[in-house]
């Protein structure tokens, strides 16, 4: 099910600066759960995942974002899917990376999100231009200090 939109997917990377990447992360979940869309959020690892799930349990408090992880039951069902590996089952169409490694077969997606962590900005640099290397749309989103984002480059 992955694709359903038309045209390049599309690899949108934010550089965050006035918040943290975990809650611009769950603010982009709610923002793509309230479109109707589904994501896989991609771990790193099991340890991450189980991070990742915990959080998703705990905020924000007031408003629950329903989600399994890969091995749990009725994967299908579930709106977020936190996952290893990059994961359509729940008819995701987004991958959500948390993940530093690039995602394989990104343009099974029609969205690919990626982080650009400041102190380290060489690793997103990689994944970058792999993406852009595999012919995906480029977005690159600055978070300014105040917490705007505003649209760079291509």
């Amino acid at each position: 099910m992955a694709r359903v939109r038309e045209g390049n997917p599309v690899a949108r990377f934010y550089q965050v600066a006035a918040s943290s990447p975990e809650s611009v992360m769950i603010t982009l979940l709610h923002k793509l759960f309230d479109q109707g869309l589904r994501v896989c959020l991609l771990a790193g690892d099991g340890a991450q995942a189980r991070r990742l799930d915990d959080l998703l349990w705990r905020h924000p408090p007031e408003r629950f974002l329903p989600h399994g992880m890969w091995d749990g039951a009725d994967v299908e069902r579930q709106p977020v899917l936190i996952a290893l590996t990059p994961d359509d089952r729940n008819g995701a169409t987004v991958v959500l990376s948390t993940s530093p490694r690039v995602v394989p077969d990104a343009e099974r997606f029609d969205v690919v999100v990626d982080f650009v962590v400041a102190a380290d900005p060489a690793p997103a640099r990689e994944r970058y231009r792999h993406y852009q290397a595999a012919g995906l749309a480029m977005e690159y989103w600055i978070q300014s200090p105040e917490g705007r984002w505003t649209r760079h480059g291509a």
